[in-house]
């Protein structure tokens, strides 16, 4: 079985799309696959403003609600060893070059943390900017080395929708 944590941004993208009952039954069903829920995505959720409407539902509920439902009760900790591995992946980051402020980013780097510590298989992440950054992920792939982690595989929205509506895949 694949784990997988998802970014924050999964979740709006899951909530726009036109399948979005489709891809959470398949999600439900499949296996081969279980995301987990962690701490820092639900507040980021619980962040999104009370007013805000998508198809005239509140969107901060239905995120919300898509997030129990895809992680069902499966949830990761925050723990002190995460929070040091996310400053290593940010010292790392500033040396190799990257410009966003600490506060800019950290979320991203203790997501990655947590997967990593927690030997999730997958990311799932559009967050091109920040996460994905081409120095964000050589400090990932340095520290962990260091510390003989696994950095887990970093995949699209879409590359897990196509991955769920039956696409070939190398993942499973």
């Amino acid at each position: 079985m694949k784990r997988a944590l998802a970014d924050t941004n999964f979740y709006g993208l899951l909530a726009k799309d036109a399948k979005r009952s489709e891809i959470v039954s398949s999600i439900k069903a499949k296996k081969e696959l279980a995301i987990y829920g962690f701490k820092i995505v639900r507040s980021e959720l619980r962040d999104v403003p009370k007013k805000i409407k998508l198809e005239g539902k509140n969107l901060r509920i239905d995120l919300l609600n898509l997030y129990d439902e895809v992680t069902g009760q499966k949830s990761l900790q925050f723990t002190d060893v995460i929070a040091q591995r996310a400053d290593d992946y940010y010292r790392a980051y500033r040396e190799f070059g990257g410009s966003k402020s600490r506060n800019g980013i950290i979320n991203d780097f203790v997501i990655v943390a947590c997967a990593s510590l927690n030997n999730l298989d997958i990311v799932v992440s559009n967050d091109e900017k920040s996460m994905l950054a081409e120095n964000a992920v050589r400090a990932y792939r340095l520290i962990n080395s260091v510390v003989k982690k696994r950095t887990p595989q970093f995949i699209s929205y879409e590359k897990l929708k196509n991955i769920l509506g039956g696409e070939p895949n190398e993942l499973f």
